[in-house]
């Protein structure tokens, strides 16, 4: 049985607890490292949406807050 969609929330090239991963040690130096990301991962565990990086947490939650009460949000098609 699935479970329900919940978002998942990380520090690029950091493990929980703000020390460095070594899988992403690649990153040292970018211009992204150490910034917040999020990600929506559905019932089944497999990614849905992900999201920009942020430079503090507060404004990824905010933008994650925002984007989980849009329930009634318009949908267009545009051209591509």
């Amino acid at each position: 049985m699935a479970g329900k969609p919940r978002f998942e929330v990380y520090r690029e090239g950091r493990r929980v607890g703000g020390q460095r991963s070594l899988s992403n040690a690649f990153l040292a130096g970018s211009a992204t490292d150490g910034q917040w990301r999020w990600r929506l991962v559905g019932g089944n565990g497999e990614p849905m949406a992900h999201g920009e990086s942020y430079p503090d947490k507060g404004s990824m939650l905010r933008t994650i807050d925002i984007i989980a009460n849009l329930g009634g949000a318009e949908i267009r098609e545009v051209d591509g």
